[in-house]
């Protein structure tokens, strides 16, 4: 039993190396080779959680949660990495672009090319209700220059 719980996790670090150590932030959001599909437009809340991805947008309206990848170095517009940390999300209408297929049950992971229509939700420790207040949009990224 041992033996091919062993074989099964050796055969799957051999063949499927973790995804988000073959995305680089230097490569941008719409222009990144790992992309597997078009960029779309959700509308939806960014928050900071604990785990991997640490950054997630809630598709407002289903039960689907987009991650924002590579973890630690996520591809966002500036603008939005400013206004966050816990405690507090951005809502608005995100474009990203997928790194993985959609499935049902699975978060797809994605990067964020651009975001409008922004509106922040701080709870502030001690305080009873939340700062809300609008922020710039930010982006696009864009494609770097090769």
């Amino acid at each position: 039993m041992l033996r091919t719980v062993l074989l099964i996790i050796m055969f799957s670090l051999l063949c499927c190396p973790a995804l988000s150590e073959e995305i680089k932030r230097s490569d941008g959001c719409r222009c990144n080779p790992e992309l597997v599909g078009a960029c779309f437009t959700v509308h939806g809340r960014l928050s900071p959680s604990n785990g991997t991805p640490s950054l997630r947008i809630w598709i407002i309206g289903s039960k689907r949660i987009l991650g924002v990848i590579p973890s630690e170095d996520e591809i966002v517009p500036p603008t939005l990495m400013a206004h966050l940390r816990f405690g507090t999300s951005i809502y608005g209408d995100f474009t990203v672009c997928p790194f993985t297929e959609s499935k049902p049950g699975e978060m797809q992971m994605v990067c964020i090319e651009e975001a409008k229509n922004l509106v922040v939700e701080s709870y502030v420790e001690g305080e009873k209700n939340p700062r809300i207040y609008k922020i710039k949009d930010a982006g696009p990224l864009g494609c770097p220059a090769k």
